[in-house]
């Protein structure tokens, strides 16, 4: 079951970067929901700097109300463009997506890091194919709890998501 719920949300992630959704910003097998919208701004994302970015609060009108950011923040610089959750007794499962002129090995390794520092351990393997990707989990009680980043560059420009499912008393 652990083995599942982790490929489950890697097929789902990489299939959200890759544009499989319903082309309406809703990921596949999901209902638009009052508090997803799509970005609005065009405003040019910060260039990014050598110094590590800090995940800070986003206020674009595509992270959805109760969006748990301390779980998946944004990537200093970078522009949301959609974002889910749900939460049950069980478990919560977000995703965020967004741009960023940052290479995908910086906000692979800032992800990494931020998981890193919450208990989450990198698993092996760096992409799917040509897409760079990372998995990472962490085993709270008798349940595994994952994560995943996969990065894509379009036009000079990094769309990055980033999923998790976790057990609610630990999403932080």
């Amino acid at each position: 079951m652990k083995k599942l719920l982790a490929l489950a949300c890697s097929a789902a992630v990489v299939a959200a970067v890759a544009g499989c959704g319903s082309g309406d910003g809703t990921p596949p097998g999901s209902t638009p929901s009052a508090t997803q919208s799509p970005s609005t701004s065009s405003s040019p994302a910060a260039p990014a700097t050598t110094v590590p970015p800090t995940a800070t609060p986003s206020e674009t009108s595509a992270i959805a109300e109760g969006f748990p950011e301390a779980l998946l923040p944004l990537y200093a610089g970078s522009e949301a463009t959609a974002s889910s959750f749900a939460e049950d007794s069980e478990l919560l499962t977000a995703s965020l997506t967004a741009t960023s002129t940052a290479t995908p090995e910086e906000i692979i390794s800032f992800y990494v890091a931020h998981f890193e520092a919450k208990g989450f351990t990198a698993l092996e393997g760096e992409s799917v194919d040509s897409t760079p990707t990372k998995d990472l989990a962490r085993t709270t009680g008798e349940e595994t709890e994952t994560v995943n980043v996969s990065v894509v560059t379009r036009d000079g420009e990094t769309v990055y998501t980033v999923g998790a499912n976790v057990l609610p008393a630990t999403a932080e």
